[in-house]
């Protein structure tokens, strides 16, 4: 062998297999490696791993390898079937360079996989920068995510968050548990029930378990449920941007309530309707026009004006520190039993409702924490799959959530 072909073996990545390079063709888009049995070659069966001096038939198959600069690189690779005293069949001899799956050489694969954990390029970018079907690369940007979760150690997590996303249109979602304290997601499971957060506290184990402090959610019942059954003895934190959100549902409700069926004239519920976002709005965002708008709200329906006055001195709550909770519980009891006098139902609903978790929320004010990382990774994960135009694979989707926000990300690039 000389020195030139020792070289070209080394390149592509034979050496100790039983193929040589028996030519190179460089063309004007792609370079073609032409490759054959060495003169002695042994041919060693896939599943017994037995050698064999001779073959049942030869025939010539393609496979892509790692481009080179600008071009393509194809092999074409005369490849033998063998007839083994383990099977009744001829069967294709072992190829350890290429892929099991696809028409490409393993090292491809790998640098395809390099690729896509980068988290630099979408599956769609790769497919176009390396002139391949987007389903394989698919396929392999799957396989990987799959077998890098088989092989991820879940952390010991102090003080989590759990939080629902939908996956897709008909109430579909998946549950999410983030660690506060590593800013990352480290759980994602198909749906939003009971059982959906049961998975990770059963995956977790009951000693790990005992080691959780916190955990801040929204008050979805199935998950206050699972949190009683398998963490008793933590904290439960209501997420005061879950709260603010209720309340936002609440003047929603009171406002549609005004407006749809009730007695007053066409033109005054009118005018009710469309003043969704200014009801929504804080005080110190209203602008010049808002603001007058609102003093023709409370000429108009003082019952409204009043719940949006409520709504705004609710905010005070969240100024408590946690060294004022006497002061908070008495702020809770004296505007819930304000909002109580309103005439409306929207509001009084919100009022108890506040009542019935008033400890989750002073545990918010004493510990500071909250789902706002949750908040912030929900936003990553609408981003996602904007970018895919949604997924069709719920398993797919899980495994790019804990790829993009969480800790397969990190442990891929490290």
């Amino acid at each position: 062998m000389t020195q030139d072909e020792a070289i070209l073996i080394k390149l592509c990545g034979l050496e100790g297999s039983n193929f040589e390079i028996r030519d190179v063709k460089v063309l004007d888009d792609q370079i073609e490696w032409i490759i054959e049995h060495k003169a002695k070659a042994e041919y060693i069966c896939p599943r017994c791993e037995a050698k064999h001096d001779a073959c049942h038939s030869r025939e010539w198959i393609k496979l892509w390898d790692v481009p080179m600069g600008p071009k393509r690189c194809l092999w074409r690779i005369r490849r033998a079937k063998i007839l083994c005293h383990c099977g009744l069949n001829p069967v294709v001899e072992k190829m350890p360079f290429r892929s099991k799956h696809h028409r490409l050489t393993q090292r491809f694969i790998e640098y395809i996989e390099q690729v896509l954990c980068s988290k630099m390029f979408t599956v769609a970018d790769v497919a176009r920068l390396f002139q391949l079907d987007y389903g394989l690369i698919y396929k392999v940007d799957h396989d990987v995510l799959l077998r890098l979760w088989q092989e991820t150690e879940l952390p010991q997590p102090e003080n989590i968050a759990v939080d629902e996303k939908s996956f897709k249109k008909s109430r579909h979602y998946v549950t999410i548990v983030t660690d506060v304290d590593r800013k990352m997601v480290i759980w994602v499971s198909p749906g939003n029930s009971k059982e959906s957060l049961d998975q990770f506290f059963r995956i977790l184990g009951p000693d790990r378990c005992q080691k959780i402090k916190t955990v801040s959610k929204d008050m979805h019942a199935p998950y206050i449920s699972s949190c009683k059954e398998h963490v008793p003895h933590a904290l439960e934190v209501a997420d005061p941007f879950h709260v603010v959100q209720r309340l936002n549902q609440a003047m929603d409700e009171c406002r549609l309530n005004l407006s749809i069926g009730s007695a007053m004239r066409t033109g005054k519920r009118k005018i009710i309707l469309n003043l969704q976002w200014l009801l929504r709005k804080k005080n110190e965002h209203l602008g010049r026009q808002e603001r007058l708008s609102l003093d023709d709200l409370a000429r108009s329906n003082e019952p409204l004006y009043h719940a949006y006055l409520m709504k705004e001195s609710f905010y005070e709550l969240f100024t408590y520190g946690e060294n004022e909770i006497d002061k908070a519980r008495v702020f809770i009891k004296s505007w819930c039993d304000d909002a109580m006098r309103i005439s409306l139902d929207g509001i009084q609903k919100f009022a108890n409702y506040v009542l019935n978790n008033q400890e989750r929320i002073i545990n918010s004010l004493k510990t500071g924490l909250s789902s706002a990382i949750s908040e912030g990774i929900n936003n990553k994960i609408s981003v996602i799959k904007r970018m895919a135009y949604g997924y069709r694979n719920l398993q797919y989707f899980m495994l790019k959530i804990l790829q993009r926000c969480g800790i397969l990300g990190r442990r891929a690039t490290t």
